[in-house]
């Protein structure tokens, strides 16, 4: 979700000559099939095979200008490959769990160009004098350039005149959770800030949030023109951790620290009415991190230790599926 593209445990070595160019491709793994109300975890719907599963791909291409050594713009295009599976019930049949029995499951899919992100940001303190420690501010742009409205086919439960099961299919907007674009303006409110404690070893924290002016982007969850509409919703991701350079000669550091990440209730401008899913995950994230020459990678695995599907605005709860771990792995290089 956000324009960064080097990794916040790099303290100083974040730091880019005035003139120079940082180009970085990334990729974000994420397969959300664990089904939570609140915080309470719903077992029955894997119990059951009822559970939706997200297996959500995104691809990031990003590049950083330094104006100068204390104001660097970056540019990120997202890229996102989706597909949802989801159950089709009988309600003729009741299960165990007081529903109708699971009989069938079909797949939906959203791939293509996501929303764009334009972020500058300025290292308060002169980063000539201050090498172990600083703070940066950023704000930016989200452009509405991703599909707010794919289409798939769906499969819906139907019976022939012989009463079997014979599902029909309906063309009709993909779920919101995996739509390629949201739609709407965003803007971006970015910080982040480390301090080297002793040699190779530095803490850092950074957090971003999008805000998302507008309360609906008019894309409907139902066939034609029927169904809810789908609330646009804020954003937000927040990191606190550490990083020991354990091989400084080979550029090595790794990191461990706290992730949560998640979708608000209720925007902080605008409206927040029409469908939403509001919610967040708290995760523990270790990671390794290469800088050598120019070049730099990071591969880290946040692992969810608290889920948690909010009300909505009005006081509505619901489901959502939320992912056990993700995976993430950027590769870059300034010149």
């Amino acid at each position: 979700m956000t324009a960064r593209i080097s990794s916040p445990s790099l303290g100083a070595a974040s730091y880019q000559e005035p003139g120079t160019w940082t180009a970085a491709v990334s990729h974000r793994w994420q397969y959300s099939d664990r089904h939570f109300v609140g915080d309470d975890e719903q077992e029955q719907r894997e119990a059951e095979g009822s559970q939706v599963i997200n297996n959500v791909h995104l691809i990031d291409l990003s590049i950083s200008y330094a104006l100068t050594k204390r104001v660097n713009a970056t540019l990120a295009v997202p890229f996102q490959f989706a597909t949802r599976s989801q159950a089709i019930r009988d309600n003729r049949i009741p299960n165990q769990f007081g529903s109708g029995t699971v009989i069938d499951r079909y797949e939906t899919q959203a791939s293509g160009l996501s929303d764009v992100k334009l972020l500058g940001t300025v290292w308060l303190l002169d980063p000539e004098n201050n090498k172990r420690q600083n703070v940066s501010l950023g704000l930016g742009v989200l452009f509405p350039t991703g599909q707010k409205d794919h289409k798939d086919i769906f499969k819906v439960f139907a019976t022939n005149a012989a009463g079997i099961y014979t599902p029909r299919a309906e063309t009709r907007n993909v779920d919101n959770s995996i739509q390629p674009g949201a739609g709407a303006w965003g803007i971006i409110f970015d910080i982040y800030g480390f301090k080297q404690i002793v040699t190779n070893f530095n803490v850092f924290a950074s957090a971003t949030y999008i805000a998302t002016p507008e309360e609906d982007a008019g894309v409907n969850d139902g066939p034609g023109t029927s169904g809810r509409i789908w609330s646009v919703g804020d954003s937000y991701l927040a990191r606190v951790g550490l990083g020991y350079t354990f091989l400084p000669k080979y550029g090595l550091t790794f990191t461990l620290g706290g992730r949560a990440e998640g979708s608000p209730p209720i925007d902080l401008i605008g409206g927040s009415e029409g469908r939403r899913r509001p919610g967040y995950a708290i995760s523990i994230e270790p990671g390794l991190v290469f800088a050598r020459n120019g070049w730099f990678a990071s591969f880290s695995v946040p692992i969810a230790l608290y889920r948690n599907r909010q009300e909505d605005f009005s006081g509505n709860d619901g489901d959502a599926a939320f992912a056990d771990f993700m995976t993430l792995f950027s590769l870059g290089r300034s010149f």
